[in-house]
């Protein structure tokens, strides 16, 4: 009967004790996972002298008492060592040693014999024909055993490991080769695909064969774009006959300064170029191009490929956006992309204009969040809105960086996709409050109209009036007490007509611009504030050191002193000290002649941080009570008038001081 059959034949063993089945054990000591160790003897007492000997090793020790134990035990686990007895029943060591060594699995399995009668070199060579590594004599010496054993174990255990990383090695060699075999199969495929589209794609590639340029192919789609057509001429000598000129930038260009050539002589990429090629004196196309060279194994240039993209019909596109966009410029939408949490993925200069933050700080933001929305429905009407009909118009209010709330006209839309919503805002603070401001000013012009025409039908009974009174005056029937009431009611009737006078002449503008008196417009503005004046107490002192005139218009400039007065007196609620004064000065830097018109309160002072922004429209510290616009208005027609509105306030440990102040030139431009 065949040995490996006879192994290998099922028989019936008592059971031997096993490790259970993919149990991985440590040994305590080393860390190291133990190796089986197998001892052979037909008598349990030397079995038990030996696991004594053994034990130390941490490794698993197994007995078996026969040669068909062991063959079971060899054939259930992997053994490290055999100790092997020479003497025994039914099949002694050698034979069990020749069986284990036809056996393919067991033949590199050390085998240590241990005997007490077959000592004879005889019996020793026997061992070693049968495959022995060693033969130990009895008496044992438990440390030579234990250290034999040991090198065959340890050596065993690193077998084992070097097998499972040979195995490891070779998995990811084999994975590594299948993913290889996948890429190379894949970059087969995209090499496939890239020929293919090549040919359908209008994209023109020049391929210069040597690294002097001296030999460039070209593609169909390079001739096409260039309508050289199909010719076996070189591509530059199909390029010069065409009639073609380069230029770059206005410049023009020679051949060894095209992108192909340029990339061979600097063994770098080129980049995108924009390149005009021009023919009859005239644009005939624009092209986007861009080269890079070819290296060899020794990093030598061996050539260039350019690309070629015709882009004529995008640069008239562009030329036509442009022009439109001239017409955009005054437009300040602010332009988001964001997802349905809010979350930004796009925000426009406009954007950073309008609310304060950088493209880099609110992309990633959550833009309810970041701007603080406010709703005119809930944001989950909104949402439903949008999903039903694609696009939501609403005003919203947001809040800026600086801390500012602005109202914006949005228009939302949901992209193709619907996974983003596209959001355009327009500032309309400024329009809210200009239409407040226009309904604020329609109401005070209406009732400057009424004012005016009041003034003007009081004007003509007034002269009558005062005509019979300067008649009366001098009948010879009013004794001395009634003639001196009839000239004091002639004198307030006066003070009536002069204040009808003044209420028409700041309605009666001149459409050219005349001589004027400064001290006189401003005596008019303090005259018709005396009562405002008085109730506020406080104290006014004028000092009018002024030669000279200027030109302008009388009814515009009562509105500025008007406005900067009645901002005086609002400045000093508690009563104070309003001083206005009127001097000759020259224009620091331009030695321009002119009059400086001085405005100073000792009121409550303006504060740095509104310092900045007096002069905005629609600006105001007067909270609900003032529009804003009165002191835009005011620089607005100084400025006209060719001259500076300027202010300064000044907080000291006396009190606080501010100062307007008007420079007017007395020199009278065309």
């Amino acid at each position: 009967m065949n040995v490996a059959a006879q192994i290998d034949a099922p028989k019936t063993i008592p059971d031997v004790p096993l490790p259970a089945e993919g149990q991985v054990q440590v040994q305590p000591q080393t860390g190291k996972p133990p190796v089986t160790i197998l001892m052979v003897d037909d008598q349990p007492g030397k079995l038990l002298s030996y696991e004594v000997v053994l034990r130390d090793l941490g490794e698993n020790l197994v007995k078996a008492t026969s040669a068909r134990e062991a063959l079971d035990c060899l054939l259930k686990l992997d053994v490290a060592v055999v100790l092997l007895d020479v003497s025994m029943p039914e099949m002694d060591g050698f034979e069990l040693a020749d069986m284990m060594r036809q056996h393919p699995r067991f033949q590199m399995t050390p085998i240590i014999f241990v005997s007490a009668v077959h000592l004879t070199d005889v019996d020793r060579i026997r061992a070693y024909q049968s495959g022995a590594v060693d033969y130990i004599s009895v008496p044992v010496v438990p440390d030579v055993l234990r250290a034999k054993v040991s090198v065959f174990a340890e050596l065993h255990r690193t077998t084992r490991q070097l097998q499972q990383l040979n195995r490891e090695l070779e998995a990811r060699v084999a994975e590594r080769s299948q993913a290889l075999r996948v890429l190379n199969a894949q970059l087969q495929e995209r090499v496939a695909e890239l020929e293919s589209i090549m040919k359908v794609l209008p994209v023109g590639v020049a391929v210069a064969q040597s690294p002097e340029g001296n030999e460039i192919t070209t593609n169909a789609a390079l001739r096409e774009i260039l309508n050289l057509g199909s010719t076996d001429k070189p591509i530059d000598q199909s390029f010069a006959a065409a009639g073609y000129i380069a230029y770059q930038h206005g410049r023009r260009l020679d051949a060894e300064e095209m992108p192909v050539q340029t990339s061979l002589r600097t063994m770098q990429p080129t980049g995108l170029t924009e390149l005009e090629l021009r023919r009859n004196g005239g644009l005939a196309k624009s092209l986007l191009a861009s080269a890079s060279p070819v290296f060899d194994e020794a990093g030598q240039v061996r050539g260039a490929v350019g690309a070629f993209f015709d882009i004529t019909e995008q640069k008239r596109m562009e030329e036509i956006l442009r022009e439109r966009a001239e017409l955009l410029e005054l437009a300040t939408e602010a332009i988001m992309v964001r997802d349905w949490s809010g979350r930004i993925h796009f925000w426009n200069s406009g954007a950073e204009a309008l609310y304060g933050w950088s493209r880099e700080e609110a992309i990633g933001q959550n833009a309810h969040v970041l701007l603080a929305t406010r709703w005119p429905v809930s944001l989950d009407h909104m949402r439903e809105t949008l999903r039903a009909d694609s696009r939501w118009d609403g005003d919203l209010v947001h809040r800026c960086k600086d801390g500012r709330e602005v109202v914006v006209a949005c228009r939302q839309a949901l992209t193709v996709s619907g996974g983003m919503v596209l959001e355009i805002n327009r500032d309309i603070t400024a329009q809210l409050r200009a239409e407040e401001a226009l309904r604020r000013n329609d109401r005070l012009a209406a009732m400057g109209k009424l004012a005016g025409i009041v003034a003007h039908e009081i004007n003509n009974p007034l002269a009558a009036i005062t005509n019979a009174f300067f008649l009366l005056q001098n009948h010879p029937s009013l004794d001395t007490e009634a003639r001196y009431y009839a000239q004091l009611a002639e004198q307030e009737l006066a003070r009536v007509s002069h204040i009808t006078k003044q209420t028409l002449s700041f309605y009666r503008e001149s459409q050219i611009a005349v001589p004027l008196h400064l001290s006189d417009l401003l005596k008019d503005v303090l005259e018709l504030q005396h009562a405002n004046l008085v109730s506020n107490n406080i104290r006014l002192e004028t000092q009018y050191k002024v030669t000279g005139e200027v030109h302008g218009f009388p009814g515009e400039l009562k509105q500025v002193f008007m406005n900067l007065v009645a901002n005086a007196i609002q400045a000093m609620p508690q009563g104070g000290r309003l001083r206005i004064r009127v001097r000759n000065a020259i224009r620091r830097g331009e030695y321009l002649p002119g009059i400086v018109v001085s405005i100073t309160d000792s009121g409550c002072g303006i504060r740095p941080e509104d310092a900045r922004r007096l002069f905005e429209p629609f600006y105001t510290t007067k909270s609900t009570k003032g529009t804003g616009l009165g002191l835009w208005i005011s620089r607005g027609i100084v400025e006209k008038h060719d001259g500076t509105l300027t202010f300064r306030s000044h907080f000291g440990a006396q009190g606080t001081a501010t100062c307007f102040q008007i420079f007017l030139s007395t020199h009278k431009t065309a």
